[in-house]
């Protein structure tokens, strides 16, 4: 039986070394993150919760849409925010229109706590410095593609990837790759192309 984690198959097939190779990274992401919040006695998740809190806007930050961005239950993001505003890091607040709603709030102390842990991305950046623009352009395409396909699969929630949008416009020239943005009116080099953009709307098939 194939499987990426038989070496005999796995050194012989490029695409079982590069999915082995994704998960060593996420593994990466998952001891900087721990490493950076278990000090603040904050589990990864609610470190994820603030991180989002504090760069999104007022109307994305709800329990839904973080269970959507976050790709867990509502039922966990109740849970890690409960606890978030019990450690008085996060507040909720009525929403002047309607008050039957309300959206997530950084306190004071949650404002300060996230610029320190913010950080932690960064250890992971550097190591990019290294690598050819060239290179990461091509990287930063493929992983995107990646993610659409998993979205599509139903295996992770609809990202807000610039492919996926009824404002982006593709095409070939010259066997040349073209990208534009009708909602921004320019065209997009390959590392402009966006993994989170505010201003996406899904396209409809």
């Amino acid at each position: 039986m194939k499987s990426i984690f038989n070496h005999k198959y796995q050194h012989n097939d490029l695409d079982a070394k590069l999915v082995l190779a994704l998960e060593r990274i996420s593994q990466v992401f998952r001891v900087l993150l721990w490493e950076q919040t278990k000090q603040y006695n904050l589990s990864p998740i609610q470190t994820q919760i603030l991180i989002y809190i504090y760069r999104q806007p007022e109307v994305d930050r709800n329990i839904t849409t973080l269970a959507q961005r976050l790709n867990v239950t509502k039922a966990t993001i109740s849970d890690a925010v409960k606890s978030l505003v019990q450690k008085k890091l996060v507040k909720k607040q009525t929403d002047d229109e309607d008050a039957r709603y309300f959206y997530l709030a950084l306190t004071v102390k949650g404002s300060e706590l996230v610029k320190k842990i913010e950080s932690w991305g960064e250890q992971f950046r550097k190591n990019f410095t290294n690598i050819s623009k060239e290179n990461k352009t091509i990287l930063f395409e493929t992983l995107l593609r990646i993610l659409i396909n998993f979205e599509e699969e139903g295996i992770i929630n609809r990202n807000r990837i610039c492919f996926t949008c009824k404002h982006f416009q593709h095409k070939k020239k010259n066997n040349k790759e073209l990208y534009f943005c009708e909602y921004l009116k320019l065209q997009l080099k390959s590392d402009e192309l966006r993994v989170d953009c505010p201003e996406h709307e899904l396209a409809t098939t």
